[in-house]
């Protein structure tokens, strides 16, 4: 699913419920990583559920999942983004503005929220390595 086809189903949201439930419909998109695979994933403490999140700026390459179904939602958008987007495009990105423009993180707990900042932090880091 593109990023632009994720705008246009956040566009016909009225509620949170409405979000809330395209989220838990596009967490069913997100590839669950082997046992193996998620062993040596880098997790991402401080979220609210358990996260793991790696990216590799080239060849570009992106592997996230959760174990709670909202971030699992949240996550296929942010992977959408980081495929999608040129490494320049996303140096000037904000997914904080992102999920705000699309009404999400006004519903989201601090924790939450920390665990998306965080990913940004670590996607920015590789760019500049």
């Amino acid at each position: 699913m593109t990023v632009a086809e994720i705008y246009q189903k956040f566009e016909l949201c009225k509620t949170w419920e409405d979000r809330y439930r395209l989220l838990v419909q596009l967490s069913r998109l997100l590839v669950k990583p082997t046992a193996e695979q998620l062993a040596n994933l880098p997790e991402i403490h401080g979220c609210e559920s358990r996260l793991w999140f790696q990216f590799q700026a080239e060849p570009r390459q992106v592997i996230a999942y959760s174990d709670a179904r909202l971030m699992q939602g949240i996550l296929v958008i942010i992977v959408a983004v980081l495929t999608e987007k040129s490494s320049q495009e996303l140096k000037e990105f904000s997914l904080t503005n992102m999920f705000q423009a699309l009404h999400i993180s006004q519903s989201l707990t601090q924790t939450r929220l920390n665990g998306l900042a965080r990913i940004q932090q670590l996607y920015l880091s590789a760019l500049v390595d």
